[in-house]
């Protein structure tokens, strides 16, 4: 063999045991950002909110965890005062409070209203969306329309 066949067999021998050493030490391919998370709740809380606006039962439902849930209600719920639309609207994900609930927690939007009647009584009502972070989307659990 030749001096030049040696360098060139020498030179591929340590590149090939360099990338060995590389695998073996847990040296890993970078990670891009869609693969650094298979979750896009973030966006499922703009497909829910969009649902609700555009009154769409069937996209509202396919976020339901059961079909106990009542979307077109929901929807209603929302519709009947421009201010609980309104605020659900200018929510953002980051805005949902967390819960537990014997021991699962919980996504919360809130929207609270306080006023009053023309003869001075006070009223209060809130529509509230539980919610959690399921398997492949984020899943309304219940709804509750209290006032």
């Amino acid at each position: 063999m030749t001096l030049y066949g040696r360098n060139t067999l020498l030179s591929l021998t340590t590149a090939l045991i360099m990338m060995l050493v590389a695998a073996c030490t847990g040296s890993q391919v970078p990670v891009t950002p869609a693969a650094e998370s298979r979750y896009a709740y973030d966006q499922d809380w703009e497909n829910i909110k969009a649902a609700i606006v555009q009154k769409d039962v069937r996209a509202l439902a396919a976020y339901a965890s059961s079909d106990s849930l009542d979307a077109e209600e929901i929807i209603q719920a929302f519709h009947a005062d421009a201010d609980f639309l309104q605020a659900m609207q200018q929510s953002a994900y980051k805005d949902l409070k967390t819960e537990t609930d014997d021991g699962s927690v919980r996504l919360v939007f809130a929207a609270l209203l306080r006023g009053a009647d023309d003869e001075g009584n006070i009223y209060e009502s809130g529509l509230f969306l539980y919610m959690i972070q399921g398997d492949n989307h984020l899943e309304i659990v219940s709804f509750l329309a209290a006032g």
